[in-house]
């Protein structure tokens, strides 16, 4: 989609915009990666935008397992509403905020609600806030949540199915607002080729 002043916008299959820039300004792995679908649902729909991490050896990547929490949690709680639309399974390691925190195993997941799913864990991670990002770490413990090394973001939206490809972006500039994990991944994580736009 091209906007004024040579600016050309990547939209997501709803529509919305999630990349900035023309074409030569959005850097994609050549090549693509097959999805590994491990734990993930058939027919649930990946954001562009979501963080990745890709085996340029393997030509296989794997989407950073995460949530958004959709109420408030207590300090001592075990389980979590979050949104959803999430990734998370039984046996990831639920953390919240800044690395280096508490993760412990996800021990069930009720989809009962018709308005948000329920993560339970067998030690509590602490308390939440509705709206707090979620995520799979890859160590277990009261000081050992951790990001896997993420490397890239989905270029577009994905239908999970088997045998899926997907093009992976490792360079451009991405609406902070519309992708997942924005803020977070900014901070936390090693993408140092994106730049995360603040405007609408």
């Amino acid at each position: 989609m091209s906007g004024g002043m040579g600016i050309t916008q990547t939209p997501t299959k709803s529509g919305i915009p999630v990349y900035q820039g023309t074409s030569k300004d959005i850097q994609l792995l050549q090549g693509g990666c097959l999805l590994n679908t491990t734990g993930l649902t058939a027919g649930a729909t990946i954001p562009a935008g979501t963080p990745v991490v890709y085996d340029e050896t393997t030509r296989v990547a794997s989407i950073l397992h995460n949530a958004t929490a959709h109420a408030n949690a207590a300090s001592n709680a075990v389980n979590y509403q979050v949104l959803k639309g999430h990734s998370l399974i039984v046996g990831d390691y639920l953390a919240s905020g800044a690395v280096g925190g508490k993760a412990y195993a996800i021990t069930a997941i009720d989809t009962s609600n018709s308005g948000y799913d329920v993560l339970t864990v067998g030690t509590t991670i602490g308390a939440v806030t509705a709206g707090d990002l979620l995520f799979a770490s890859t160590a277990e413990g009261a000081t050992a949540s951790a990001l896997p090394a993420i490397n890239g973001l989905t270029y577009d939206e994905i239908i999970v199915s088997s045998n899926i490809s997907l093009s992976v972006v490792i360079r451009g500039t991405v609406y902070a607002r519309r992708v997942p994990w924005s803020a977070a991944i900014e901070a936390l994580s090693g993408l140092k080729h994106f730049i995360y736009s603040k405007s609408y």
